[in-house]
């Protein structure tokens, strides 16, 4: 007598059935033969991170990060840039390390050369990146040292701190900014640049050409006249042979006994304090090109 289709059917669903519980207890024996120990403390860390993973502390992640700073001593609880003072804390409390300095900082473009003040010495057709952009002669503008304004910096933010504004070159957002600095290797021109965030003045502009090239590409460019430094008390302002620099540091540390002397003696309008909107082209006093 031939089996019947139940018959077969029940057969069917029994082995298969036996096969799962087979197959099932094979993958609880393998896990729990190769499972991989975790300290807790490190998923306490974790869940005290801001999950930004945006790779600021040097590690693939806050998970990489918490994992790291539990178990390799060197590692310091405040590499967090976007969690800054009360993560640093939290991280220190939780490994029993020592917290150290946090640094506030924020993100400065060091670029004044909007459309309006800048001008173009070519038009650019070619992929729409200022890496690739920068690569064809330096770029459009005249100024090999401006912003190029197509957006690399604005899609590396993962913070949304960057934005391209009307005047076609980015924007930073203060509000939005963590001080993460991934926009800084970012950008070809080294527009970038990380500053205390109670910074007292701002250099808007990285000229690095002489006067009589900067003032053909942009009516607002550093000119390198160098008043700034002669009138700086704190010493904060330094000429390096090819710039000028600002140590914040000093600067902020002098006090405001000078006033910010070095923004009104400053000839053009990217030396500024921070907070007020720079002079208007119009109101520049005339240039003395001597030093």
């Amino acid at each position: 007598m031939e089996p019947s289709v139940w018959t077969i059917a029940l057969w069917g669903l029994g082995v298969f059935a036996a096969l799962g519980l087979l197959f099932g207890l094979a993958l609880a024996v393998a896990a729990l033969r190769f499972a991989v120990r975790t300290n807790p403390l490190v998923e306490r860390v974790r869940e005290a991170l801001p999950a930004a993973n945006c790779g600021a502390c040097g590690f693939a992640g806050c998970p990489a990060y918490a994992e790291a700073v539990v178990e390799r001593p060197e590692v310091a609880p405040n590499l967090c840039a976007p969690g800054r003072g009360p993560v640093a804390e939290a991280v220190a409390a939780l490994t029993g390390k020592e917290m150290g300095k946090v640094l506030d900082r924020i993100v400065v473009l060091r670029c004044s050369g909007t459309s309006a003040y800048a001008r173009n010495e070519a038009e650019y057709a070619g992929i729409e990146t200022c890496a690739a952009a920068s690569l064809v002669f330096g770029g459009p503008k005249a100024c090999k040292n401006g912003c190029l304004g197509l957006g690399d910096c604005v899609r590396a933010c993962p913070f949304h701190a960057l934005r391209l504004g009307s005047g076609g070159i980015a924007e930073v957002v203060p509000g939005a900014c963590t001080g993460c600095g991934i926009c800084v290797p970012v950008c070809p021109k080294g527009l970038f640049e990380l500053y205390p965030r109670n910074r007292r003045v701002e250099l808007a502009c990285v000229a690095r050409d002489k006067q009589v090239v900067v003032r053909a590409t942009c009516m607002v460019g550093c000119i390198q006249c160098r008043k700034c430094v002669a009138k700086c008390p704190a010493g904060a302002i330094t000429w390096n042979g090819l710039t000028i620099l600002i140590d914040h540091d000093k600067c902020i540390a002098y006090g405001p006994s000078c006033n910010e002397a070095c923004v009104d003696v400053c000839p053009s309008v990217i030396l500024h304090r921070v907070g007020q909107a720079p002079r208007p082209v119009a109101a520049r006093v005339p240039v003395n090109l001597e030093v």
